[in-house]
């Protein structure tokens, strides 16, 4: 039988993209600009090493996100804070609006001072001697098993609860299926969806809250990918921040994907919790990349990498305990 070579990528990164580093499946590659790298492609990894930054992003949709960006954080940052940003998808090519994201997450810590962001879709940067350099982790729409391995999984376990933070996004909800804690962590489980720009009419849960105040108050309307969640989602486990309002939206737009229907009538899009000593804070919008160039939703989103940095504080009751009428059915 005749013996098939492995197989190779070749990637030549041009002068504009700084040199880079990645683990692949235990080999180091160093990517150093202007030069051809050879590297064995394992079976997990689905996109080859980039600027996390910057490609994808057109130069349009790089001056509207530009734009959008909060001209000051809204709160005041401690001195060195430094957010950790991974993009890991596996098996799974990852959302288009992946990089739009990584920039904009970027941007505002450049222009408001809050924080500074490190960009990486390498795994590595979740072990627990890596993490110590970091306040909090932003996982941008990552799917499949990012935390691999039993080291990976304890590390960010005790992180988190021992008072680090966790901004996740859209997809994260589907992170480490097999990890039953990270659930826990996060604060739900699941992705049943219709279409992905579902037309939705959003509630303020807690108007009050400083991570609302980029939406002076009132509800609002926004079409993007809508998830509805499964156990361990409870009210009485998460401060929701915003959520569908259901008697001013269509529920029966365009085909399900998943169950899209609970008998509670709840909804989520945001929330915030408490998991040990540290702070989470979830946003399940973003399968879209305009999201990233909406000014609303960018001052929410700092806002909540704020949060879970610990620079922001937040009645993070849940919403049970806060207004006892509200919905409490589990699952």
């Amino acid at each position: 039988m005749q013996r098939v070579a492995p197989l190779l990528l070749v990637v030549l990164l041009p002068p504009a993209v700084a040199v880079a580093e990645s683990r692949l499946e235990g080999l180091d590659v160093h990517l150093e600009t202007g030069h051809p790298v050879h590297v064995a492609v394992p079976d997990e990894e689905v996109r080859p090493p980039r600027d996390p930054s910057s490609d994808g992003v057109s130069a349009e949709e790089r001056s509207r996100i530009e734009k959008a960006i909060p001209a000051k954080a809204p709160a005041p940052a401690a001195k060195g804070r430094r957010l950790l940003v991974v993009d890991l998808n596996v098996g799974r090519p990852g959302h288009r609006s992946i990089p739009h994201a990584n920039l904009a997450v970027r941007l505002m810590g450049e222009k408001t001072g809050a924080y500074e962001a490190v960009i990486s879709h390498d795994r590595s940067m979740l072990a627990p001697d890596r993490l110590k350099a970091f306040d909090a982790v932003f996982l941008n729409n990552t799917i499949g098993p990012v935390f691999n391995t039993r080291a990976l999984r304890e590390g960010f376990s005790a992180f988190i609860s021992g008072g680090g933070g966790l901004v996740a996004n859209h997809a994260v909800t589907v992170t480490s299926p097999e990890w039953a804690e990270f659930g826990e962590i996060l604060g739900a489980r699941g992705a049943a969806h219709r279409d992905a720009d579902e037309k939705v009419t959003v509630r303020l849960d807690d108007p009050d809250s400083p991570l609302n105040a980029a939406f002076g108050g009132k509800g609002f309307t926004i079409a993007d990918e809508i998830f509805r969640f499964q156990p361990p989602y409870s009210r009485r486990r998460v401060h929701v921040l915003l959520s569908i309002d259901v008697a001013r939206t269509d529920m029966n737009q365009g085909r399900p994907r998943g169950q899209c229907v609970r008998e509670d009538n709840d909804y989520p899009i945001s929330w915030i919790r408490r998991h040990g000593k540290g702070r989470v804070f979830y946003c399940s919008l973003g399968h879209n990349p305009y999201v990233f160039w909406d000014a609303r939703m960018l001052q929410h989103v700092l806002a909540g990498i704020q949060f879970a940095l610990g620079d922001l504080k937040a009645d993070t009751t849940p919403s049970t305990e806060r207004n006892p009428a509200a919905r409490t059915t589990d699952g």
